[in-house]
This record gives structure tokens, sequence and C-alpha cells, in this order.
């Protein structure tokens, strides 16, 4: 690579038919879905929680949070902030992806709305849109929240499978 201008590192995910790129920085772990317990009211785009190294973690639909159609989740990428933890349900895990600053595109103002408010940059790879997406904002205060209200405490264990 030519150049010595800055880069920014991302985990790309494809989350139906879209290509999102995920802060590095912010990714703790890539696994398996796990057993999801669900909330006991629901939060939108909250599965559940997920018993994840021994902690009860929200998992985030991020189709839905993306306005897509629920699909195929086939890994969980945890992000961590801080102190808090959430899981995002995603299609497939594609890899570590450089990019350059100067290949980052600001959202367009008509996108620079809540419906759209985890995204908060776009960017080119061949012919496909990334969407870039803001760790802080997938983990806002008011939501974590929420669900911690809703989450069983920490030494609970996982319900048992009932037989019907």
């Amino acid at each position: 690579m030519h150049g010595t201008g800055a880069e920014s590192a991302f985990l790309l995910c494809r989350v139906q038919t879209r290509l999102c790129g995920l802060p590095l920085a912010a990714v703790e772990e890539i696994l398996r879905p796990q057993p999801v317990r669900p909330l006991a009211a629901p939060v939108v785009h909250v599965q559940g929680l997920a018993r994840i190294r021994g902690r009860w973690v929200p998992v985030l639909d991020l189709a839905g949070l993306l306005g897509l159609p629920g699909g195929t989740v086939q890994r969980y990428v945890v992000l961590r902030s801080g102190d808090r933890q959430i899981a995002l349900a995603v299609a497939e895990v594609l890899g570590l992806h450089r990019l350059p600053e100067t290949a980052i595109d600001a959202l367009p103002r008509l996108l620079q709305d809540p419906g759209h408010a985890a995204v908060s940059a776009l960017a080119a790879r061949d012919d496909d849109l990334i969407a870039l997406l803001d760790a802080a904002r997938l983990l806002p205060d008011d939501f974590l929240a929420s669900v911690a209200l809703l989450a069983p405490p920490p030494d609970a264990s996982p319900p048992e499978e009932s037989a019907a």
C-alpha cells in the first residue's frame, strides 16, 4: 500500500445482503450462536440474553436494527465499550478489512436520523457498499439500562429445556 495516510481496521460482516464494518477495537470475540433466553418484556431488536463466558449478554438482531428482515444467524460478534457488552447476531464474518481514512465517507444528511443511528459512515469495497457501525451507538446507556432491568441475576442458570 502506498502513502502514509491513517487507516482504520474493521471486522467485516454480512447481514442479509449488506456488508457492515465493526470497529476492530470494540470486537471482543466471535463465536457460534448460543442459546438465548427471551426477555421478560420485549426490547426493540433484542433477541434476548445469552450466557457468554459466565455473563448474561444482550443479543442484538443487527438485521432488524438496520431495517432488514430477519435471516440466518451463523455468528455472534461480541462488542465491548467500557464495561458494557453486546452480542451482534450476523449471518457471516468475512474477516479483517483495513480502509484508508480517505476511503471513508460521512453519512449523507438524508441518512442522519434515528433509523440509521448505528451507522456512522460509509465505505466501498469493490462494488459493495459497507455500512460502518459505531460501537458507542450500538451500546447506548439508555438501551443497556432497559435491558439490564430485564436480565436475570448474574448467577442464574439458563432455563431447562421443557419436554413438550
